[in-house]
């Protein structure tokens, strides 16, 4: 019996050692550009946002949204703090588009001035994010045209407007820029 316990631990051991992998992040890197310019080149206006130092993007992906089907650019980044975040554009919106990007539980609370824009406010305590959504096709705003861009945030309110700002700053800019 001791033997048999000893060869099973050993085996065990030997599973470990195999499996094991050193500490770090293993993900591949987001191809940002490639996923912008792909976006691009479909006819959406979308670019690599120019974040600060820290950020890091974790995700992009460009394709039709799962609520909608409608052609959506995304990039996902954790802030310094480690938080999530993330950007997404469209043409134009849709109540099913904005519950996929804010999450099911999300609910509308206000409009905020920010970075140029006026943004619906929606907030979601299963995920204690915030998204703003401005589409200029439904709240238009003093010289704003262009795509609908949402940003989500985990982090703070400067993460959610340094997320604003870049996206804002990122429509309209060609994706080889980025």
């Amino acid at each position: 019996m001791l033997r048999t316990m000893l060869f099973v631990l050993g085996l065990v051991l030997v599973l470990v050692f195999i499996t094991a992998r050193p500490p770090g992040d293993h993900r591949p890197p987001a191809d940002v550009a490639a996923t912008a310019a792909q976006a691009t080149a479909s006819g959406l206006t979308a670019s690599v946002p120019s974040l600060p130092e820290g950020w890091k993007p974790s995700t992009t992906r460009f394709g039709p949204d799962a609520a909608e089907g409608l052609p959506t650019f995304h990039v996902g980044y954790l802030d310094p703090a480690g938080a999530y975040g993330g950007i997404s554009v469209t043409q134009a919106t849709t109540p099913g588009w904005v519950e996929g990007v804010a999450g099911e539980a999300a609910v509308a609370d206000g409009t905020r001035d920010l970075a140029g824009r006026t943004w619906d406010v929606w907030t979601n305590a299963d995920t204690r994010g915030i998204t703003l959504v401005s589409d200029p096709a439904t709240n238009p705003t003093a010289d704003v045209t262009g795509p609908a861009v949402a940003v989500t945030s985990r982090g703070d309110d400067a993460a959610l407007q340094t997320l604003a700002q870049a996206a804002v700053a990122s429509v309209g800019t060609p994706a080889a820029q980025g």
